[in-house]
């Protein structure tokens, strides 16, 4: 994933990430549905029982991934 790079973790108010500026809108789309698939996966590896504030989260992350799949699915060609 060498489009999306850490700068700097020392300094945690500001992002610690930057994007290839030369990164496409299709290759951005594409890296977002496999961060928020990361995401997804992470959590279900923990295999403990997560809080009600944890699970909303993951459920926004899981729609959020819907979402992604989609506008990916509407950039191929048909």
């Amino acid at each position: 994933m060498d489009n999306v790079v850490s700068d700097s973790p020392s300094s945690p108010a500001a992002n610690p990430f930057t994007v290839n500026e030369e990164l496409s809108f299709e290759d951005a789309w594409v890296r977002v549905a496999e961060l928020l698939q990361c995401a997804v996966a992470t959590s279900q590896e923990l295999g403990e029982p997560l809080a009600a504030p944890q699970r909303a989260v993951m459920h926004l992350v899981e729609m959020a991934k819907l979402v992604a799949d989609r506008a990916v699915e509407c950039l191929k060609p048909r």
